[in-house]
């Protein structure tokens, strides 16, 4: 638990949004950033080359040493911050990409490890309860990211991946300090049997339209936000910590969606919530911009992180008792390889129609709506055992106040013990 907390406190602090407002900062062009952005997903390759190689060695220490390598890169990144801007580029997205790569085999190694060590029937409820504490940890950290970029400005980058290295550095600490479990699955597994899997590739193919769609506008909300509506870089992190702390609730429902309904139920609900958030930033212009970007970022927190209980838990239901590292690295490959097409193509379309001012954010808005409308349509067709999707999405109510209730009962039960003691 622990070293998830401190593994995601990092990850916050180099999220998408840093990123592309980082590089914003450095005024790179919107194709260069477009291709920075796609490299998380063209470094998952690497998943595909170890996968094999991670069955059949110490996924612990696979794990260790790739995160290692993986932390001490963000050393780079903070050097960037200290020259000038043509080069801190260029440093900048070398070191992102060493990052990535190392990040990828660590997934890989991460994902196999996971699914001997956590149980079948809580394993949605057990992965966003690791997500959402470090989400919880974080929480203060971005919140001291607002303050900064509103004192300091672009300087306050120096600090922030200083924090991201720290906080890496000791996430590889207690990453070390698990306990390795071998592998319990039999026979020895192809990295071309997951395409044999019918259900499987629908599921990726779903999931490939999905990312294709959420990162060609992802990545570019916060030039929307910066350049667009001309806000500061200090509200710009203050949306970031919206994300941040709606994620925590976010994965808590996530989870419990996944197990009690099922991942088909929760994908759809994740396309619902980045079709609107879609719809508030085209109308922020003219509505309450402030508000609206606000409510934007409060959905932004589920459909980024709640993809992740869906995919991983899908897989582990398809592969139970099966070598599961080929069918998360050959799945994650495809999907992030949509994820950075997606990317490039968002940075094409708003370069090729810089001319057009607000309107070039638009129709690449409007083609991330009509796409992820398609993977919602194209849903059906794939199977699982589980509660219609409809039923699942008009239990959602019940579940929050279910989540509620159990927060009010648990602190007036802590009251009353502290009171008798």
């Amino acid at each position: 638990m622990l070293e998830g907390a401190f593994s995601q406190v990092t990850y916050s602090l180099i999220t998408t949004t840093i990123v592309s407002s980082y590089l914003a900062i450095l005024s790179a062009p919107t194709t260069l950033l477009g291709l920075i952005l796609a490299i998380p997903n063209l470094t998952t390759v690497m998943q595909i080359i170890f996968a094999n190689y991670v069955e059949r060695n110490s996924r612990r220490r696979i794990a260790v040493f790739a995160s290692s390598l993986a932390k001490l890169s963000i050393i780079v990144m903070l050097l960037s911050t200290f020259i000038d801007a043509s080069s801190a580029v260029i440093l900048f997205a070398l070191s992102y990409l060493v990052f990535n790569i190392f990040e990828d085999v660590l997934t890989v190694s991460w994902s196999s490890w996971t699914q001997d060590i956590l149980h079948k029937g809580k394993r949605g409820e057990l992965l966003s309860k690791r997500l959402s504490f470090g989400k919880m940890v974080g929480l203060p950290i971005l919140a001291i990211q607002t303050i900064l970029f509103h004192l300091l400005g672009d300087r306050a980058f120096s600090l922030l991946f200083l924090m991201a290295f720290l906080f890496g550095v000791t996430s590889v600490y207690f990453l070390h300090s698990m306990n390795d479990v071998r592998s319990s699955r039999i026979g020895e597994g192809s990295i071309l049997e997951p395409l044999k899997n019918r259900n499987f590739v629908m599921w990726v193919l779903l999931n490939s339209i999905f990312w294709f769609s959420l990162s060609a506008s992802r990545g570019f909300f916060a030039l929307f936000v910066l350049n667009v509506l001309n806000y500061s870089l200090w509200f710009l992190i203050y949306l970031t910590l919206v994300a941040h702390a709606s994620t925590i609730y976010s994965l808590k429902i996530a989870g419990k969606i996944s197990d009690y309904f099922g991942n088909k139920p929760l994908f759809a609900i994740i396309i619902i919530t980045f079709l609107l958030s879609i719809i508030m930033f085209t109308i922020s212009p003219l509505v309450f911009p402030a508000l609206t970007l606000t409510l934007a970022y409060a959905l932004h927190g589920f459909y980024t992180s709640a993809p992740t209980i869906s995919f991983m838990n899908a897989i582990a239901d398809m592969t139970y008792k099966k070598h599961s590292s080929q069918f998360y690295a050959i799945g994650n490959w495809i999907v992030d390889s949509f994820s950075a097409v997606g990317c490039i193509v968002g940075g094409i379309i708003l370069y090729t129609t810089s001319n057009l001012g607000i309107s070039s954010y638009l129709i690449l808005f409007s083609l991330s709506f009509v796409v992820s409308l398609s993977a919602l349509v194209l849903l059906k067709f794939y199977f699982e055992f589980a509660q219609p999707v409809s039923a699942s999405i008009f239990s959602l109510p019940r579940i929050i106040y279910e989540e509620i209730q159990i927060r009010i009962d648990f602190r007036k039960a802590t009251r009353t013990t502290v009171k008798s003691n």
